[in-house]
């Protein structure tokens, strides 16, 4: 395998993109075989402000991703046409290299289902639906410029994708922020900026503008922007990436929405400040680029200010608990370009900031992954998921089990 030819799963954007092949030659300088360097980027996405760029250019990139999406209480409650969807997302990206250390990126990102295909041009500052924009929408999701002060600095400003997630080998989850996720389309409207420390371990700072009328990302009920002062909301990581014997990943995330929780309810007027930490973990066993690999990650998440459990949705009263844990275990290469990862959580009510783990809620999930050529993945998940508290109110066609099978291929010139 060459050095510039990059799985799927690492080139989620053009920055992320960058980001693995700088690393890549910079482990080739120090010794280290591709498959080695790939191995302690694992096959996840990356933060996406992580990368320098020292000459001129433009560059054309993509990526399409197909689904079949089914929920129900199993696989034989498959109806086609009426429980089952396919959908598809597609993203198109140009960048241009201005100067020595400045560049600027746009990209633009469409979803299409066998529910709505007419295509509809979003220009709105948040998201559609509650999680990512409707099937038939098309939007500029990313369209930013970035400056790099020197190898260790760099900021970026408008319109990004952003991702901080648990190395999990085929998992790439979060308990805070990952930004189209799987078949969603969001961004983080704001600035991202990144100082790479001398011991491996990098500082980011995203101070993220949320509109009115919603977040561009994911942000759980009852969250809410009505208030003025919630126009700002930051987030700080620190996290390492240098390998520590087993250890591939250590990593802190703060988040802070100032006047942004409605604790008594959305018809409250009253708004206030939510904030929470998320600490990751990842290892990996045996140290080896050949060959099958155990990975496994977990995240634990604190809020300190959670949501009544009645504005939170659940049955009861005082508070609802703002405590929150995932723990994926993967095999890695079981056979050549094949492997296979589970994945367990509890959400508690009060958690609120997870694109992937639903608040009150208990998660089984077990996924199987190929990937025939570098740039073709293909992957199957089943997951169940269960109420932890009882629901306030019932929903009558509410579904435990959700199944898909994936097919991602991206490109880049």
């Amino acid at each position: 395998m060459s050095v510039n030819a990059l799985p799927a799963e690492v080139t989620e954007s053009p920055v992320e993109r960058d980001t693995i092949t700088a690393a890549t030659e910079q482990g080739a300088e120090a010794g280290e075989s591709f498959d080695e360097v790939l191995d302690e980027l694992a096959i996840d996405v990356q933060s996406s402000i992580d990368a320098m760029l020292d000459d001129d250019g433009t560059g054309l990139s993509g990526d399409m991703r197909l689904s079949y999406l089914f929920d129900g209480e199993d696989l034989q409650d498959v109806r086609f046409g009426r429980t089952d969807v396919l959908r598809l997302r597609w993203r198109l990206a140009a960048e241009r290299r201005f100067a020595k250390g400045l560049r600027g990126s746009i990209r633009v990102a469409g979803l299409c289902s066998t529910e709505d295909c007419s295509p509809k041009f979003l220009v709105q500052p948040n998201i559609s639906g509650g999680a990512s924009m409707r099937d038939g929408e098309l939007t500029i999701d990313s369209a930013f410029l970035q400056w790099f002060k020197s190898d260790r600095y760099d900021i970026a400003v408008g319109r990004m994708e952003t991702k901080f997630v648990a190395r999990g080998g085929v998992y790439s989850k979060s308990m805070d922020r990952n930004d189209s996720n799987n078949l969603r389309v969001n961004w983080t409207d704001g600035l991202h900026t990144t100082y790479r420390g001398a011991r491996g371990w990098d500082s980011h700072l995203i101070v993220q503008y949320n509109d009115k009328d919603g977040a561009s990302n994911v942000r759980r009920l009852p969250l809410d922007n009505s208030s003025g002062k919630s126009r700002a909301s930051y987030y700080v990581a620190f996290e390492s990436k240098e390998t520590l014997r087993r250890i591939v990943q250590r990593a802190l995330s703060i988040s802070y929405l100032p006047s942004s929780l409605a604790a008594d309810g959305l018809a409250s007027p009253v708004r206030e400040d939510y904030w929470g930490l998320v600490g990751r973990l990842a290892l990996r066993w045996p140290v080896r680029d050949v060959g099958w690999r155990l990975r496994a990650s977990g995240e634990l998440a604190y809020a300190g200010n959670t949501p009544d459990k009645s504005a939170a949705g659940v049955a009861g009263s005082g508070t609802a608990g703002g405590l929150a844990w995932a723990v994926t275990l993967s095999v890695m290469d079981f056979l050549p370009r094949h492997s296979f990862g589970v994945n367990y959580a509890r959400t508690e009510a009060g958690w609120l900031l997870s694109p992937q783990y639903t608040p009150n809620e208990e998660l089984y999930e077990a996924r199987y992954m190929f990937r025939p050529t570098d740039r073709i993945t293909l992957d199957v998940r089943g997951r169940w998921r269960y109420d932890l508290k009882q629901p306030l109110f019932e929903i009558s066609d509410q579904n435990n089990f959700d199944f898909y099978a994936r097919a991602t291929w991206s490109f880049g010139m």
